[in-house]
């Protein structure tokens, strides 16, 4: 069965010189065949330190990418915030050129082309970030809108293409700024985007600790609004702290696709263990 994950921070946890638990080897061992790697950049680092940081997680992607075999994974590319570039097209551009195809305006904060997550939503989309959509349509890159407040949510949703909610779960399930509303989730359905479900606890229920049960409840809910085709994996690994049982790595992928064929039909996790994802790129 086709796997993909459509979020995990291996490129800054190696650069940071940390050990990431998304390697060839688990990747390998998962029998993942697409892998979206992130550029993540601490915004609360010296515009200094950013940049040297964001040059050596692109150097990490082009030796994982140079060294790989068929029987390797295929990454892809995506940029978790922007408060770094900003609208500076020169910067987008030279992330296009080294193969961006997603991009996230910002992460947790405010900046100048967007409001974050845990932002309040009398601030929203910025003229600039509407700029930058437009740019990144004309260059067909995808939007990634999981880390944006409700208000730049809708906002970018009038301008985007194609929108992708890379990492997130479900609010009705845990009330979270980082997890969509039943409205969003539609609202994605109707634009035919893409959803997926990350692997933290807290995010699924609220607590530090999370089984498959757990998750199939993300899977069950979204499937009763009609989301299942455009539902998948966002594990959002080396991105956090802490994951659900079974799952500490991409080599618990086989284990989790074997628990969802025992509860959902086949077709329906065949399209969340990664061809749904896979569908999405290659329309995006």
């Amino acid at each position: 069965m086709f796997i993909a994950d459509a979020h995990c921070d291996m490129l800054w946890k190696s650069a940071e010189g940390s050990v990431p638990v998304v390697n060839r080897d688990t990747l390998r061992e998962g029998g993942v065949q697409l892998q979206n790697t992130a550029l993540f950049v601490p915004p609360s680092l010296s515009n200094k330190r950013q940049y040297a940081l964001l040059n050596e997680e692109l150097r990490v992607l082009q030796t994982l990418t140079q060294d790989s075999t068929k029987q390797d994974s295929d990454f892809m590319l995506s940029l978790e915030g922007a408060s770094l570039i900003g609208d500076d097209l020169k910067e987008w551009t030279r992330l296009k050129d080294a193969g961006l195809e997603m991009a996230g305006l910002t992460w947790n904060e405010k900046n100048q082309l967007a409001a974050g997550s845990e932002q309040p939503n009398q601030f929203g989309l910025t003229d600039e970030g509407k700029d930058i959509i437009e740019w990144m349509n004309d260059h067909k890159i995808i939007l990634d809108a999981a880390h944006l407040n409700e208000q730049s949510f809708w906002q970018a949703l009038e301008f985007a293409g194609r929108t992708a909610v890379s990492h997130t779960n479900v609010r009705a399930l845990h009330d979270h700024p980082r997890n969509l509303t039943d409205k969003q989730i539609s609202a994605l359905i109707k634009q035919e985007g893409f959803i997926g479900l990350t692997f933290y606890p807290y995010f699924i229920n609220g607590t530090e600790e999370a089984d498959f049960s757990d998750f199939g409840r993300q899977v069950e809910h979204l499937c009763s609004l009609g989301a299942a085709s455009i539902t998948g994996f966002g594990s959002d690994f080396d991105g956090i702290s802490k994951t659900m049982n079974g799952m500490i790595s991409p080599a618990g992928f086989p284990d989790l696709v074997e628990w969802l064929l025992q509860r959902f039909d086949e077709d329906t996790v065949k399209g969340i263990a990664g061809a749904n994802f896979l569908r999405f790129r290659q329309r995006a």
